[in-house]
C-alpha cells in the first residue's frame, strides 16, 4: 500500500537534503514547489518536509509547512497535535490505558477488520479441528486487547466441535488490558472457560511463562491479531519459531502497510507512514463522539505510533508494520507453511489488513 516510484524518491530526497543542509523556510518551500512536478501526490512534498522538520524538533517550522497541505488530513491532524501538545513527542505509551482502545473499537476499520477476522478464522476452525486430547481445547491470545474479538472467535467456533470448556491464554503487555479482557470474557463467552493471563510482550516472554504454557498444550491455535508488528524483523522470525513450538497454527491479521526495513527519514518510510495512518485517522474523525474522546483515540493511538515510527531510529520504532509478501518471507524462514491469506479490508482494490494462515506440520 502506498508506494514511491524510483524517480519520486530521487526527487524527495533533494527535500531531505535541503532540510539537512538546515535552509530557511522560504527556500526549503522553493525546494518543495520544483520537486512537487515530479511527484504524483503534490501535496505530499509538503507533508514530508513537515515531518521532517518535526522529527529534527523544529516545531514552528513543521506546523508553517503541514499548513500547506491541510486538505490532507494527515498534515491537517499533525498540525493540531503540534498546536495541542508543542513537541512532536507521543503524547503516551500506546494503549497503556483502555480508554483510547475502547473508542477505536467504534471505528468501521475495527467493525470491519473484526467481522472479516472473524470469518477467517471460523473456516480456518473448519478445516483443522482442534487436536485430540484429554484435556480443554486451549487457545492462545497474543495482544489480546479488550477481549471483544476473541469472545466472538470463541461464541463462533466452539458450536462446531460442540466444545462446552474453552482454555484460554491472554498475552499482552498492559495489565489495564488483560483485566478488561478476562471480565469481557467471562461476561460474553458462551461456554465455560478458564483463563490464564502472562503480562508481558511475546518476544519479552520468560522461560518459566513459556514452561507454564507447555503445560497446558496441546493448544489449537494462536491468535496474532494486530499484536505481532511491534517488533523489526530480525525479530519476528524467532518470535514466530517460538510461537510455532506452542502450537503449530497461528493465525495472523495485520495491516499491509511498510514500516520496518525503510530507513529513517526515508521517503518510503514517511510516505507509508502518512498515507496509512491518514485513512486510519479518518475513521475515528468519523465517530460519533466528543472532540475530546477524538483527539484521546487519536493522540494515545495512531498519532503515538505514527510520530515514533518517523522521529525513532530503527532499532527504537515500536511499530514495524510489514507488508504482506514480506510476512510470507518471515513465516517460511520460520518453519511455517503459508496457508490462505485474506483481504479483511481493501483500499483501491489492495489489501490494506489482512489474515495470514501460519501452518505447521
Amino acid at each position: 500500500m502506498f508506494y514511491l516510484n524510483q524517480t519520486e524518491v530521487k526527487h524527495l530526497n533533494k527535500i531531505r537534503g535541503a532540510v539537512a543542509d538546515g535552509l530557511f523556510f522560504d527556500k526549503l518551500v522553493k525546494v518543495c514547489d520544483k520537486t512537487k512536478p515530479y511527484i504524483r501526490d503534490k501535496g505530499f512534498v509538503y507533508t514530508y518536509a513537515g515531518c521532517l522538520l518535526a522529527s529534527g524538533d523544529k516545531v514552528d517550522g513543521a506546523m508553517k509547512m503541514f499548513s500547506l497541505n491541510m486538505q490532507d488530513t494527515f498534515c491537517s491532524i499533525m498540525y493540531g497535535y503540534l498546536a495541542d501538545v508543542g513537541v512532536f513527542e507521543p503524547a503516551g505509551k500506546v494503549f497503556q490505558s483502555a480508554d483510547a482502545y475502547d473508542i477505536y473499537v467504534q471505528t468501521n476499520f475495527y467493525k470491519n477488520h473484526q467481522a472479516g477476522t472473524l470469518k477467517n478464522i471460523s473456516k480456518f476452525a473448519e478445516n483443522i479441528p482442534p487436536p485430540r486430547s484429554d484435556v480443554p481445547v486451549t487457545i492462545l491470545d497474543v495482544g489480546v486487547g479488550n477481549g471483544v474479538l476473541l469472545a466472538k472467535i470463541v461464541n463462533e467456533i466452539a458450536p462446531l466441535y460442540n466444545i462446552k470448556v474453552m482454555r484460554l491464554i491472554f498475552i499482552d503487555p498492559f495489565e489495564d488490558m488483560l483485566k478488561k479482557a478476562v471480565g469481557h470474557c467471562k461476561q460474553n463467552i458462551n461456554i465455560k472457560t478458564e483463563i490464564t493471563t502472562i503480562c508481558c510482550k511475546v518476544q519479552d516472554i520468560s522461560e518459566s511463562q513459556i514452561k507454564l504454557i507447555q503445560q497446558m498444550k496441546p493448544i489449537w491455535f494462536v491468535n496474532a491479531a494486530l499484536s505481532v508488528h511491534h517488533m523489526p524483523r530480525e525479530a519476528k522470525v524467532p518470535m514466530l519459531k517460538q510461537l510455532k513450538w506452542l502450537s503449530p497454527n497461528l493465525l495472523l491479521t495485520e495491516v499491509n502497510w511498510n514500516h520496518d526495513l525503510p530507513e529513517k527519514g526515508s521517503p518510503e518510510l514517511i510516505y507509508s507512514v502518512a498515507n496509512n495512518y491518514a485513512n486510519f485517522c479518518k475513521d475515528i474523525l468519523y465517530l460519533p463522539v466528543t472532540e475530546k474522546e477524538k483527539k484521546l483515540c487519536l493522540y494515545h493511538f495512531p498519532l503515538a505510533e505514527a510520530i515514533n515510527i518517523i522521529k525513532q531510529e530503527r532499532a527504537s520504532r515500536i511499530d514495524y508494520h510489514t507488508p504482506i509478501e514480506e510476512w510470507k518471507k518471515i513465516g517460511r524462514e520460520a518453519g511455517y507453511s503459508i496457508g490462505e491469506t485474506t483481504p479483511t479490508i481493501t483500499l483501491d482494490n489492495e489489501a490494506f489488513a489482512f489474515v495470514m494462515e501460519l501452518l505447521g506440520e
